[in-house]
């Protein structure tokens, strides 16, 4: 029996005094039935999107370097930047109820096969000898757009096709595959950049899209969506994203604490080859080791979370996770310049840490909320994301300079290691944490008392 049919048969029994844990178990009643072969629908899946994501960062790299070198400009630099994250966090609401609006399936084939599309279309430009600057903004806007239509539809699908036990898993598998692609998407698209050509780096990205438009048209995904009259009216399914989320107090505080520590952080993994230089008196070679120690040990992280599942507490973790990556940014503030080595060790130890942020706090999200109503949450949390990395970097260049790079390692650090400190401790975030936990052990409770009323139905029988 899966989940979410025993799920099921204990909603039916909730008093009308339910906790918001109840309710949220509640609703998860209401999803479709797990699939016996998800595990095969993970991995048709998975394999689509590595040649997706892959591609689109190949091509993206070979952008940047396109742009990098036609004007030497870090001002046209961070507008391709800008290009690539601003339509992905102000569309992102939007895509979220689209995907609790339509058959989510067809939500994931359209972004990619709109990616793809518009790859082909700018190769084919390119290939006839246009290629120019805005050109590659607008490339990098649009996928973008496609992105913010995705990634809402395709975090709010995995909850209909992974039993909850394992979400923690599959988030990782994903994050993983995200980190893969930053690792190696730079090495490969400036490669093929070089060797074949601009436009043939676009054709390869318009292939990857249109794997993974197969593999979703071959996956079995459920017809799962919202088929309330509010889910007719963006404005008002958008607003009841917004009732969700706010309903939540332990939610909403949790993702105005989120908000602030990725906003810390990602504003100073921009100046990581900074402080190599200036700090280190390092070069290129250095800065390249300070990036592969980040990006292998968060690998080694990943893994570990993959094997592991994250335990029970899973809020716990994150915390955990904040207050350590603050104290590892303090310490790489503090260290002088003959220590190099130990900036390296520091910046490994990073990656682990923060590989156990991400998997675990978007598993809270994907248990807690109704099915219905998890593309318009995953959407306003994605932009938080997004939106996030923009101001971050904004503080960081700003104040970084005032500072000192070392001194604003040490200031972040602190701010991310109280937010750690406020996911663990607040009392509304411990409740939730505890009710979160609580989901685990329910099918197993519901199974054993199916069990012990069949017993006693058998022994009536018998008498």
């Amino acid at each position: 029996m899966s989940d979410y049919q025993e799920h099921g048969k204990k909603a039916g029994s909730v008093s009308s005094k339910q906790t918001k844990s109840d309710i949220a178990v509640k609703a998860q009643a209401q999803a479709p039935e797990l699939s016996h072969n998800w595990k095969r629908i993970i991995v048709t899946i998975w394999i689509g999107q590595a040649f997706s994501i892959l591609t689109a960062y190949s091509s993206m790299y070979a952008g940047v370097w396109y742009v990098t070198e036609t004007t030497d400009s870090a001002l046209m630099l961070a507008i391709a930047s800008l290009c690539s994250m601003l339509p992905q966090g102000l569309l992102s609401p939007i895509g979220g109820v689209v995907a609790d609006r339509f058959n989510r399936k067809y939500v994931l084939m359209a972004a990619d096969a709109f990616v793809g599309v518009m790859a082909l279309l700018m190769g084919m430009v390119i290939f006839m000898g246009h290629v120019s600057v805005e050109l590659v903004l607008v490339m990098s806007a649009l996928r973008s757009v496609g992105q913010a239509f995705h990634i809402p539809a395709m975090e709010s699908t995995m909850p209909l096709l992974v039993p909850k036990r394992h979400l923690v898993r599959i988030n990782t598998l994903n994050q993983s595959l995200w980190s893969m692609a930053l690792i190696v998407g730079p090495v490969f698209g400036i490669f093929l950049y070089t060797a074949i050509g601009f436009q043939m780096v676009l054709f390869l990205n318009a292939f990857g899209c249109a794997m993974a438009v197969l593999t979703i048209a071959t996956a079995k995904i459920p017809d799962f969506h919202d088929t309330s009259e509010e889910a007719r009216h963006p404005v008002k399914a958008l607003k009841a994203g917004f009732a969700t989320l706010n309903a939540d107090r332990g939610l909403l505080v949790m993702a105005g604490i989120v908000m602030a520590v990725m906003a810390m952080y990602a504003g100073i993994n921009s100046l990581f080859p900074l402080m190599t230089y200036d700090q280190f008196n390092g070069d290129g070679y250095m800065a390249s080791m300070v990036e592969a120690a980040y990006g292998v040990t968060s690998l080694v992280g990943m893994g570990i979370l993959f094997v592991w599942g994250g335990g029970r507490r899973l809020l716990r973790l994150v915390a955990f996770s904040g207050f350590g990556a603050g104290i590892v940014l303090v310490l790489a503030g503090l260290l002088t310049p003959d220590m190099f080595i130990f900036f390296v060790i520091l910046t490994g130890i990073s990656g682990v840490i923060e590989a156990f942020f991400n998997g675990p706090l978007l598993a809270v999200l994907q248990k807690r909320i109704p099915p219905e109503k998890m593309g318009r949450v995953m959407g306003l949390f994605t932009t938080v994301s997004a939106l996030s990395s923009p101001i971050g970097l904004a503080l960081a260049g700003t104040c970084a300079e005032f500072t000192g790079v070392a001194n604003w390692f040490i200031i972040a650090g602190i701010v991310v290691s109280v937010g750690g400190i406020l996911l663990g401790t607040l009392p509304i975030l411990r409740k939730l944490d505890k009710e979160i936990a609580a989901t685990f052990d329910e099918p197993k409770v519901v199974k054993r008392k199916v069990e012990v009323r069949s017993g006693e139905s058998k022994t009536t029988s018998k008498e």
